[in-house]
């Protein structure tokens, strides 16, 4: 890997799909840009990665320990919810006219695919000093405004059905989900619902120039 990243000075490390073998991948990749002389890596985390207890979390948390210790400048870009982890289940809230969720009310600072891919463009160009950690988050909504909003755009009426975290994992097996993957999404909607896929931070504006797409838009895309 050294070689292919020979005459690199920027690299833009997106984290791997494979959960339970991404930190030794993610290491690979960062012992290999400090040996080709790489002079920044960006890497793709979540959102304050630090503190957060939600699941996806640990192997983010170890690799920004890993980058650290590296002595490679580096930028860490620790992303929320994509708004299409919602606009992509938009033909099943249409179907069902239901929202399930076990958010307990909580906001989501979630924002689409697009603005942290102009995020990542603008953390790659910017002349920086040092070391740099961004927080980033879309305009926050609930599950209810969520739902009003599928509503007002499509003209189908969809409502939001909010659950305790043991009860979504019961529905969730009930449609025909494994328990573990049940309680996985189940602990994520946790995760929201103690605050934690939220943020004040306007980092994601300031880096690309502009405010996050709107869920309106985001949903009206997807409807399209």
């Amino acid at each position: 890997m050294p070689g292919a990243l020979a005459g690199v000075r920027r690299l833009l490390l997106i984290s791997g799909d494979t959960p339970g073998q991404r930190v030794a991948q993610h290491t690979a990749v960062i012992e290999a840009a400090t040996l080709a002389g790489v002079e920044r890596l960006v890497y793709t985390s979540i959102l304050k990665a630090d503190t957060t207890t939600n699941p996806l979390a640990p192997e983010h948390k170890a690799t920004e320990e890993v980058l650290a210790a590296s002595g490679l400048t580096h930028t860490v870009l620790r992303n929320g919810w994509y708004t299409e982890n919602y606009t992509d289940q938009l033909p099943q809230y249409l179907g069902s006219g239901t929202i399930l969720g076990a958010t307990g009310g909580s906001k989501v600072s979630a924002a689409t695919r697009a603005d942290y891919a102009a995020a990542a463009v603008a953390a790659l160009t910017r002349e920086e000093d040092g070391n740099a950690v961004y927080e980033l988050g879309g305009t926050a909504f609930t599950f209810d405004e969520l739902a009003e909003t599928v509503t007002e755009v499509t003209g189908t009426t969809v409502v939001h059905r909010d659950l305790s975290a043991a009860e979504l994992a019961s529905a969730l097996e009930n449609v025909g989900l494994d328990a573990g993957t049940a309680g996985f999404v189940a602990a994520l909607d946790h995760s929201i619902a103690i605050g934690e896929l939220a943020t004040d931070s306007d980092d994601l504006s300031r880096l690309i120039g502009r405010p996050s797409t709107p869920l309106r838009d985001a949903v009206r895309a997807a409807r399209a």
